[in-house]
């Protein structure tokens, strides 16, 4: 007997948002008709083709500032199955390294994904936490490559180093199309509640008759028509404008103070002041904690769970109360647990200029905020005391790092 060919893979619907724009903006019991599922995936499949034959829609040519988002040449090399062509060029890199957890449609809901804590990342909101550009900014190719080639320890997410550089490239490229794709979809499903019954888009126009007649010239152009209004109205200013040019959204990173290298004289000076700013000022304590270990605020959840369990009367202890999201493929919901900061090595990244950007920037999608509030001496000051943590609790500090009485906390 001959292998049966696979069926084809297919983008599945966001479902979960579809039950949330319900329970947000309809009566109890009532439902969107189903035919607007048909015309969500029409319009994304022509806009951005299948998890097999991507496409990304550059509306204004070769000349569109959006190849500079995306490469069909790295989408290609990123989507399909995974195989080797004769010329020994890889593709179907994202099914092969990234699938069992991130999911065909980027949704962060793969095979393996209810296994893991925390979460992989459901990359359709578009938001993204380990990254050098402030909240509510898309990250620059670098964040993404620097998160493929590091891993993200504590998590399930392992390192892609040994990757070559182009196919983590390609790689850092199919991430963002799941995500400028999730965001349009999220979008169009935003829509259904103003249109009272009205199509999104008539497919019947570009659906052959009952009688096999094909559609005509004149219904191909005003479908077309229908599908530049439809896109005029939110992927441009809604979802591509935003990934353009993040490297100039970039936060700069001040020199750290002088005080700040552990064998100045006036270290310890500059560890004392980040800790009061963490009791005070910071307001750090709030979630980590007295001692830093990550025990204060405990009932806190990330964006990917707030996004649906705030829509409507969601109880996270009651499993009944939001059976119909995980019906739908919502992962139950968990609530973040604040870093153990007596730990060394922090998920974003160790290196100082890694924390600067955490405080400055906070941490897009947790409870972590944006420190505005804090100049960037005082943000150098918190890191200094933060990194000196793991030492001052374990009883042992590196000799050129000196400790004081006001440092030990427990």
């Amino acid at each position: 007997m001959g292998c049966e060919k696979a069926p084809p893979v297919s983008f599945r619907l966001n479902a979960v948002e579809w039950v949330k724009q319900e329970k947000t903006h309809l009566s109890e019991g009532q439902h969107f008709d189903e035919r607007y599922k048909m015309e969500i995936g029409t319009i994304l499949t022509t806009l951005f083709g299948t998890p097999d034959e991507p496409k990304f829609p550059f509306l204004l040519g070769e000349d569109d500032p959006a190849h500079e988002i995306i490469s069909l040449e790295n989408l290609k090399m990123a989507a399909g199955p995974a195989r080797t062509d004769k010329r020994e060029k890889p593709s179907g890199l994202y099914r092969e390294h990234c699938v069992h957890c991130h999911g065909i449609s980027g949704d962060g809901a793969g095979v393996t994904a209810s296994l893991l804590n925390p979460y992989p990342r459901d990359f359709r909101l578009g938001k993204f936490k380990f990254k050098s550009t402030p909240l509510r900014q898309p990250p620059p190719d670098h964040d993404l490559q620097k998160t493929l080639e590091n891993g993200i320890p504590g998590t399930g997410m392992p390192s892609f180093r040994t990757l070559p550089p182009e196919e983590i490239q390609a790689l850092v490229q199919y991430v963002k199309y799941l995500s400028i794709r999730g965001q349009y979809e999220r979008f169009l499903l935003g829509e259904l509640a103003v249109l009272d019954g009205d199509p999104l888009i008539d497919l019947s126009l570009i659906t052959p008759s009952s009688d096999g007649e094909a559609p005509t010239d004149e219904d191909r152009e005003a479908f077309e028509e229908q599908l530049d209004i439809v896109i005029g109205e939110g992927l441009l200013d809604n979802v591509i404008d935003r990934w353009l040019d993040p490297e100039g959204k970039v936060t700069r990173i001040s020199p750290a103070p002088a005080e700040f290298e552990p064998t100045h004289p006036d270290h310890a000076t500059i560890i004392n002041r980040g800790r009061d700013l963490f009791f005070a000022k910071g307001n750090c304590l709030q979630c980590h904690g007295d001692t830093g270990v990550g025990d204060g605020q405990l009932s806190n959840f990330d964006d990917w769970t707030n996004d649906w369990k705030n829509s409507s009367n969601v109880d996270p202890n009651d499993p009944a109360t939001y059976q119909e999201f995980t019906d739908a493929g919502a992962l139950p919901p968990r609530p973040v647990r604040p870093r153990n900061l007596n730990l060394a090595g922090y998920r974003g990244g160790d290196h100082p200029s890694d924390l600067f950007l955490r405080l400055t920037n906070g941490i897009e999608g947790t409870p972590m905020p944006a420190s505005t509030a804090l100049s960037s001496d005082e943000i150098w000051a918190l890191i200094a005391y933060v990194t000196s943590l793991p030492y001052v609790n374990e009883g042992t500090k590196p000799v050129d790092k000196p400790v004081n009485d006001k440092q030990v906390l427990r």
